[in-house]
């Protein structure tokens, strides 16, 4: 599912259910107008939940259609009988996602453009310097068939190591160090795991299974590790907030927030604030990536181009020089 398609369904599903609906009886409801993706999505959401499976086993049934990030989210909400706005947080982020996508398109246009044209213009200096024109033709087809394939290729990459990131915690880790992308992931992360453990204090679920959950609902293998190994300090009477400085997983600002609202009894204010805080930071990160991708890919459109116009020039003048002339 596109991450267009996903905010559309999730706003729809939470508003659904937030007017009091019943789960299986919304999913059928959207079931009989969806198209494509999101009807196989809500058939297989239906068959799981009727062949008696919780909300929470029927969002994690759907994979890979669903990720790991909104099943996440989906077993906290639900866990927490917040699933609404589980949806609504869900529904949101992909709504973001999308809106960043599409203007990153529209910036890109242009250098698409001067890409494709560089292909033309090489393929008629080919043309013109005889090689002949099949050859300049089998040449244009070529450049323009390896322009899409790297950003098709590039694209399934980005979206694999997103995946293998959530299990894999070297990976994340590394991942997190590579700029701008690293702190953009980490924001989002933290959000997550920050909206996911306050939907589930304030429905009152012990510690244990929040901060569970919560990992799980951040899709980082560094938080969904520390949150793993901080269970046994909470068995043995050790603060959540106390728990999680041990690791290197969470910046001050969060352990800081732990810290004010377990003391204060406020931590689901605490976890609130700072969930909006990094989503907030994380989006204008994205901004600021949309503005310099285009730019950086303009740039080396330039080299390429100026690259070809040089090596034309110095093939002609090596006929020359070869005439004698």
């Amino acid at each position: 599912m596109t991450p267009r398609s996903k905010a559309r369904l999730f706003h729809d599903l939470g508003q659904l259910i937030h007017s009091g609906m019943a789960f299986p009886k919304a999913v059928e409801k959207l079931r009989a107008i969806s198209p494509g993706s999101a009807a196989r999505v809500l058939r297989g959401l239906s068959a799981a939940v009727m062949g008696g499976s919780s909300v929470a086993e029927a969002f994690t049934s759907q994979q890979p259609q669903l990720g790991a990030l909104e099943t996440g989210i989906f077993i906290a909400s639900d866990r927490a009988g917040r699933l609404d706005q589980g949806l609504a947080h869900a529904a949101a982020y992909y709504e973001a996602i999308a809106a960043a996508q599409g203007q990153l398109w529209s910036k890109m246009a242009y250098p698409l453009f001067i890409l494709h044209f560089s292909a033309l213009a090489t393929a008629v200096v080919q043309g013109f310097g005889g090689a002949g024109f099949d050859v300049a033709l089998r040449t244009f087809i070529m450049m323009c068939a390896g322009i899409w394939a790297t950003i098709f290729a590039v694209r399934f990459l980005y979206r694999l190591l997103l995946s293998t990131a959530s299990r894999s915690g070297p990976l994340d880790r590394a991942l997190c160090l590579l700029p701008p992308f690293g702190k953009l992931r980490r924001s989002f992360a933290l959000s997550r795991f920050c909206a996911a453990y306050n939907l589930q204090i304030e429905a009152g679920v012990n510690a244990y299974a929040s901060l569970e959950t919560a990992g799980r609902a951040s899709s980082s293998a560094t938080i969904t590790t520390a949150c793993t190994r901080a269970l046994d300090d909470l068995r043995a009477g050790e603060k959540v907030g106390d728990a999680l400085a041990k690791s290197r997983a969470f910046p001050e600002p969060v352990l800081r927030g732990f810290l004010v609202g377990e003391e204060s009894g406020r931590l689901d204010q605490e976890l609130r604030r700072l969930a909006d805080e990094y989503r907030a930071t994380a989006l204008r990160r994205l901004d600021a990536i949309i503005e310099w991708i285009p730019r950086l890919i303009y740039i080396g459109i330039l080299i390429y181009v100026g690259w070809q116009i040089v090596r034309f020039y110095q093939g002609y003048l090596d006929q020359v020089k070869e005439l004698g002339l």
